[in-house]
């Protein structure tokens, strides 16, 4: 099995400098070097403020983190099945054209786990949480629930609601409905720090129930 946590840990080191260019002197020489280093075109749509400069890194990379965060959570499902079979849910069928489709007991697998996954990351993630706890017994101590629900709505709101927070997010956070969401640097550091601690939790538990054989 690939490392996953490794993979993992090392695309949120790359988010380090990263968040680091979101300073005002960098901000300051892009705007000095404006007309040597863009188009016109480019220079239009360079932001007019260094309040909004800082806002586009530091949301920028804590949606490019969450997107680590996620593509680690569905590679771990995919390993556990890969590796057990056995749990994938019963009642689940496949059409007989999808069928037809493969050429052995592999390709039948990976399809059966691929529509599992599917069906899981288009759920709330505080239902993708309940399937981890009770599907694949990989707990969630509650400091991580909970940071990772207000986690995901606040990536909901920065992508679908124009950086306002909606009900759902008021609901579980300070924020109230149609409050402008502007993350900080460190507030997007704490976020990493947080979610360094749970994948490697999760990482844990699932080489010791699930791949003993490979834990080393």
């Amino acid at each position: 099995m690939d490392n996953l946590l490794d993979r993992v840990i090392g695309q949120f080191d790359t988010l380090i400098p990263f968040l680091a260019i979101s300073r005002e002197d960098v901000f300051n020489l892009i705007n000095r070097e404006r007309n040597i280093w863009f188009s016109q075109d480019q220079r239009t749509a360079l932001p007019g403020s260094y309040a909004i400069y800082r806002m586009q890194i530091t949301h920028s990379a804590f949606l490019l983190g969450y997107s680590y965060f996620e593509a680690f959570l569905v590679d771990l499902v995919r390993q556990v099945y890969l590796s057990r079979p056995t749990m994938l849910p019963k009642e689940k069928q496949l059409k007989y054209g999808e069928i037809l489709k493969t050429t052995d007991y592999e390709d039948i697998l990976e399809l059966m786990i691929e529509r599992e996954i599917i069906d899981l990351f288009y759920k709330r993630m505080d239902e993708v949480i309940k399937y981890f706890e009770e599907k694949l017994k990989l707990e969630w101590l509650d400091n991580y629930k909970a940071k990772t629900i207000v986690t995901s709505h606040l990536r909901n709101c920065i992508i679908h609601n124009l950086n306002r927070a909606d009900h759902r997010l008021s609901q579980i956070s300070e924020y109230n409905v149609g409050d402008e969401i502007e993350l900080s640097p460190s507030d997007v550091h704490s976020f990493g720090l947080k979610a360094r601690e749970l994948v490697r939790h999760l990482y844990n538990q699932t080489s010791k129930k699930h791949f003993k054989s490979n834990s080393g």
